[in-house]
């Protein structure tokens, strides 16, 4: 199927999730309710008996969180939700369109493709994207809007800026929370010359494997380089293989590539599953696991997170350097919606309201973009953290590959990843291919 590209913007909007996050302290339970009003949506009575499918990444207990927080929406309108999650969502969700079989709503970890899905997609009902102009974030909804319309309403937030460790190993081995970059070099040198593996980390996702390593090359991209030169890597104003990107992308690989940084070599790290690659550090055998909030899904069923905990997480700091601000990697899953049905549109309007933020709100390792969130139903100390860390972020730019047309950020900075990490290709190749990918 030929798709349709929209005009990207010519610059990047700089996020402000944090305001997103804690603008309110506490939502009316009783308040803004999608699932309650009509809305333009059809009547509970007429809804009942109709089903709306689902489909996105989140899989095990992030799915189920999703699954739970419409249960109270299933009862009340009769409509019955069918989600199913894959991590290969980013290549099945091209299969499932491509073949004539689209979810009702899909869930777009990338804003990116949701501009590659244009033609297939529906814009948001009048009364939903009057909702999400009113309630969210003015860049995160820029980021959703194609010509004056609106693509999709911002269901989850992302921290990516994030480094787990174990509290009691750290002051058992005398270990500080580092304050820059530096620092955090320096630490993991001194882990090394202490015996001890710095790093686990994993690139496996299945169809999506390598995503974890741009994260890694966005969060240094901002910590070296500063957000206005990241803003134009992003927009494709220096190129992909430009000096400015492959010092980046050689920084962090020459880091990775230092003997004893990372559980099981680099070699491994691209057939190490993504969900599985930082329990290694439960069992002692590495010291830190950089990845975003949504990790805290990942650990065992009773692991104990926070302060106090089994794990807890740290900002992964900035450059003493560099005067770039509290630079922070954001990240969001957005529900765009493949057919305007009565019950789909009325699925719509709960995702906007508050009533889901507050009934998603006790799954650990969710954070909500809706400002309206009661934040008192985050279930543990830890959340409510980084909450606080994205409340002290500034600047905040969204993850670049995901805003990056999807054949990029979706695909060859993917398998660049591999390639690196494997061995398969030197930086500079790899980083020429992905520059060669780049749509015209």
């Amino acid at each position: 199927m030929q798709r349709r590209r929209s005009k990207r913007r010519a610059a990047l909007v700089a996020l402000t999730l944090a305001v997103s996050l804690i603008a309110a302290s506490c939502a009316d339970d009783d308040g803004d309710s999608g699932s309650g009003s009509d809305g333009g949506s059809g009547s509970s009575e007429a809804l009942e008996g109709t089903t709306v499918t689902m489909f996105g990444p989140e899989v095990e207990q992030e799915a189920q969180g999703l699954k739970d927080s419409f249960k109270k929406f299933e009862e009340e309108t009769g409509i019955t939700i069918k989600y199913s999650g894959d991590r290969s969502f980013e290549q099945q969700i091209g299969v499932r369109v491509d073949g004539g079989n689209p979810p009702d709503i899909a869930f777009f970890p990338q804003p990116g493709k949701i501009k590659d899905f244009q033609a297939d997609l529906k814009p948001l009902p009048e009364n939903v994207a009057s909702t999400v102009n009113d309630t969210f974030d003015e860049g995160v909804v820029d980021l959703l809007t194609i010509d004056d319309q609106v693509y999709g309403v911002p269901a989850k937030a992302d921290l990516k800026s994030l480094v787990w460790y174990s509290p009691d190993e750290f002051e058992k081995q005398g270990y500080e929370v580092p304050e820059s970059l530096e620092d955090l070099e320096a630490l993991a040198d001194k882990m090394i010359a202490d015996g001890k593996t710095p790093f686990c980390i994993g690139l496996g996702s299945d169809a999506a494997t390598g995503w974890p390593f741009t994260d890694w090359v966005e969060d240094y991209m901002l910590r070296l380089k500063g957000p206005e030169v990241y803003d134009q890597w992003v927009n494709h104003e220096i190129a992909f293989n430009s000096d400015e990107v492959t010092e980046v992308v050689d920084h962090v690989y020459d880091m990775w590539s230092k003997k004893g940084m990372v559980y099981g070599g680099v070699k491994s790290v691209a057939s190490t599953p993504f969900a599985d690659a930082g329990l290694p550090l439960l069992q002692g055998k590495c010291e830190m696991h950089r990845q975003g909030n949504f990790y805290a899904a990942n650990w065992p069923t009773g692991t104990e997170l926070g302060p106090d905990g089994q794990v807890n997480a740290f900002y992964l700091p900035t450059s003493e350097d560099q005067d770039f601000g509290r630079v922070t990697l954001a990240g969001g899953i957005t529900a765009s919606a493949f057919s305007d049905r009565p019950e789909v549109n009325k699925v719509l309007e709960f995702l906007a309201s508050t009533d889901y933020s507050n009934a998603r709100a006790p799954v650990s390792g969710f954070l909500s973009p809706n400002p309206e969130t009661d934040t008192s139903k985050y279930p543990d100390e830890i959340t409510r953290i980084f909450a606080d860390i994205l409340a002290e972020a500034d600047p905040v730019r969204f993850d670049g590959s995901d805003l990056m047309p999807g054949e990029v950020g979706a695909g060859t900075f993917w398998k660049a990843a591999v390639d690196i990490t494997t061995g398969n290709q030197p930086v500079d190749a790899a980083l020429d291919n992905v520059e060669n990918s780049w749509p015209s």
